[in-house]
């Protein structure tokens, strides 16, 4: 169960564009989301791809959104270019991939910098979900979307992202086919809006430092976690991962 403070090490993360020729400034990679083709159309080659950068550069990376098996995934590749953890999406938007599955197993990846978990898709408006990641360990939560055109706009990030960075008291790094955002409680930005950093469309690459300081000073203004049942939550996350 998840306890109060963190004991993550401060470490740098960014978010890049697909085809970023820019050096990479950071331990943890992400890559912003693709378009809905571009993920259907990936195959092994991907992966491979993938795994050669983060061993030439000496990073850890999420590289999107790609199916395998039906399943809508994302995946963490380490500095060796070994693939460590992979997550499922627990809901799909039936919309944008009406053949997929979903899953219904929470998969937290230890990593030199934080426990992770990697968030598919439609799952970050899943408050439900993500507080069940946090309460299994998940120190840092890593979100990529696709986004319809016609739907991209900040009442989405605010709905997903940044709520559930408010109400856990986290990280979010929030990646998706429009750019991406930096996200922690708060009292972790300097405006204090908790967006650490923003991401535009134009914009090739985004990065920021994150200190388990601020981020336990943030906590100590509102300690969440103090004011939960954490028994009720435990049995309540059971019958969901029963019914996901």
């Amino acid at each position: 169960m998840r306890k109060g403070r963190i004991s993550v090490q401060d470490f740098t993360v960014a978010i890049i564009g697909e085809n970023t020729k820019t050096s990479v400034d950071g331990q943890l990679v992400v890559i912003s989301g693709a378009d809905k083709e571009s993920i259907n159309s990936r195959d092994d080659d991907f992966l491979e791809k993938w795994c050669e950068f983060a061993t030439r550069n000496k990073v850890f990376i999420v590289p999107g959104l790609y199916i395998e098996d039906n399943y809508l995934c994302l995946c963490l590749i380490d500095d060796r270019g070994k693939v460590v953890g992979v997550q499922k999406a627990c809901h799909i938007n039936k919309e944008n991939f009406p053949e997929l599955i979903r899953d219904s197993n929470l998969n937290i990846i230890e990593t030199p910098f934080a426990r992770v978990f990697l968030c598919a898709d439609v799952d970050i408006y899943k408050p439900e979900l993500v507080r069940a990641a946090v309460f299994s360990g998940a120190e840092i939560i890593i979100s990529v979307q696709y986004i319809q055109g016609n739907r991209c706009n900040e009442s989405m990030v605010l709905a997903g992202a940044w709520q559930n960075a408010q109400q856990n008291c986290v990280y979010i790094i929030n990646a998706h086919n429009f750019g991406g955002n930096i996200i922690g409680p708060c009292e972790t930005s300097e405006d204090l809006s908790g967006f650490i950093k923003r991401m535009g469309s134009e914009a090739n690459s985004i990065s920021a430092n994150l200190s388990s300081k601020a981020r336990d000073k943030a906590y100590d203004s509102f300690p969440i976690f103090k004011t939960l049942n954490t028994d009720l939550y435990q049995k309540a996350f059971k019958q969901e991962g029963d019914h996901l």
